[in-house]
């Protein structure tokens, strides 16, 4: 497997992340099973405990289902969105409070939002850090 090496800042939302961008990417197809607890934690050298949070926060998020004594599988593909932001546009990262977590709809504990501020006014753009996808226009 080919992935990043975990930090010591929230491994397991870091987990969840690489595991879902896996399922965006295809790579674990709609209805394919990820791979084993025991393979996560020896590919990112991780405690149990950290595989067992990540998988859990794409159980919240509906992402994946569990099925006791088989493994985990992919319940449905996140839709990925485009925040496209332009000169003098501001963006930044921070952790959402509880209304921002209802209003994105199952943003799980420990993911960002982004948040955009556009050069000319108007209330900011607030979008969850695990979907979307920033595009900066010149």
């Amino acid at each position: 497997m080919d992935h990043p090496q975990p930090t010591e800042i929230y491994q397991y939302v870091q987990l969840a992340s690489w595991l879902r961008g896996e399922i965006i990417a295809g790579r674990i197809p709609l209805g394919g099973k990820l791979p084993g607890e025991e393979t996560l934690k020896r590919s990112f050298g991780v405690d149990r405990s950290v595989v067992r949070r990540a998988v859990q926060l794409l159980r919240e998020e509906g992402v994946v289902v569990t099925r006791h004594g088989v493994g985990s599988f992919v319940a449905t593909v996140p839709q990925l969105m485009v925040a496209t932001v332009g000169p003098g546009d501001r963006v930044s990262a921070r952790m959402p409070d509880e209304s921002e977590r209802v209003r994105l709809g199952q943003l799980s504990p420990g993911i960002p939002v982004l948040v955009i501020t556009r050069a000319d006014g108007g209330d900011p753009e607030v979008y969850s850090a695990a979907l979307t996808v920033v595009h900066v226009q010149d």
